[in-house]
């Protein structure tokens, strides 16, 4: 009997041990399958480069392979609320922005929320140029502001469509300076950076990608960014935090990994330090630039943090224009 009892406290202090090492083990191997990265957009688009740029890095960096597949529509929903409801084992990540996480849940119907997702790795940022054709009579934006104070109703705005980045950036510029202008939404930027061009709609933001030629051409005029600091791809344009009352404005789309709520903590950590491994190269900010994106490297919890100061952020703002569901 008292070999017996001692068999049984050894395996008692034995057995949660054992059992205990296969989770940890697993956690520090991971991955150990195939990733995938879906991506809520169509192929092409800046949310689609910039999480494939990494994905074929974190590839290389964690020896399996990180693939991504598009599955757009809704406004970044359907891609969104498919790894909302995925497994929280750390092989299905959403390629996430603020449009897709953060707007979209707080302006439309959606399954999910921000809530239902945690970060593994930011990637960029996004800012807008506030511009107008070259033409305009204001070449400064304390021109521009107080010739739009002063004439209310008279102009209009342009947005890349309803509840996008750009609408919701112009309207926190108008609601912050008491201007009064009439929004004018496309379906996409294009088509609303050609009436800007032709004079037929006043002003919009629009992404430093889209308008680095015209830019360069002359074609519009560049006021200051949305990002509270200076984009490197355009470092002489300033921001409106600089050169405006709204000493506080910093509004940038960003794009970066997210994982479904639950995920390990460890595994969160093991992709967000591999990320970085490419990010904090010469190289990949060279690469970003190129494509108007602001590489953004920033801890896991750092990156929660942007999360909940833009769903306030825009639950505030959305509720403002009445646009809040």
């Amino acid at each position: 009997m008292r070999t017996a009892s001692r068999l049984s406290r050894l395996l008692g202090f034995v057995l949660p041990v054992v059992f205990c090492v296969p989770a940890a083990w697993a956690q520090e191997s991971y991955p150990e399958k195939n990733v995938e990265v879906v991506v809520p957009w169509t192929a092409g688009q800046a949310t689609d480069v910039a999480a494939r740029t990494v994905a074929e890095q974190l590839s290389k960096e964690m020896k399996k392979s990180f693939f991504v597949t598009n599955k757009a529509g809704a406004g970044g929903a359907v891609g969104s609320a498919q790894v909302a409801r995925a497994s929280s084992d750390g092989y299905t990540l959403l390629a996430g922005s603020t449009g897709s996480v953060v707007v979209s849940p707080l302006l439309n119907e959606t399954t999910y929320s921000a809530a239902d997702f945690v970060p593994a790795a930011m990637i960029a940022k996004s800012p807008s140029i506030l511009i107008t054709a070259a033409d305009f009579p204001a070449s400064t934006i304390d021109e521009l502001i107080q010739e739009l104070q002063s004439n209310p109703g008279k102009y209009t705005f342009a947005s890349s469509g309803n509840g996008s980045a750009t609408h919701l950036m112009a309207e926190a510029f108008n609601l912050g300076h008491g201007i009064e202008a009439t929004h004018v939404p496309y379906k996409g930027s294009s088509a609303a950076l050609t009436d800007v061009l032709a004079g037929r709609v006043t002003y919009m933001f629009d992404t430093v990608a889209s308008v680095s030629g015209q830019l360069e051409a002359g074609k519009v005029t560049a006021y200051a960014i949305s990002s509270k600091d200076r984009s490197e791809a355009v470092p002489h344009i300033p921001a409106i935090a600089e050169v405006t009352e709204l000493k506080d404005f910093d509004i940038a789309s960003w794009i970066g990994l997210m994982a479904p709520k639950g995920t390990s903590q460890s595994v969160l950590e093991a992709i967000n330090k591999a990320a970085r491994v490419y990010l904090d190269t010469p190289e990949a900010k060279e690469k970003y630039q190129a494509m108007g994106l602001g590489i953004n490297p920033m801890s896991n919890a750092e990156f929660q943090e942007v999360v909940e100061r833009e769903v306030a952020l825009y639950k505030d703002l959305l509720g403002k224009l009445g646009l809040g569901r």
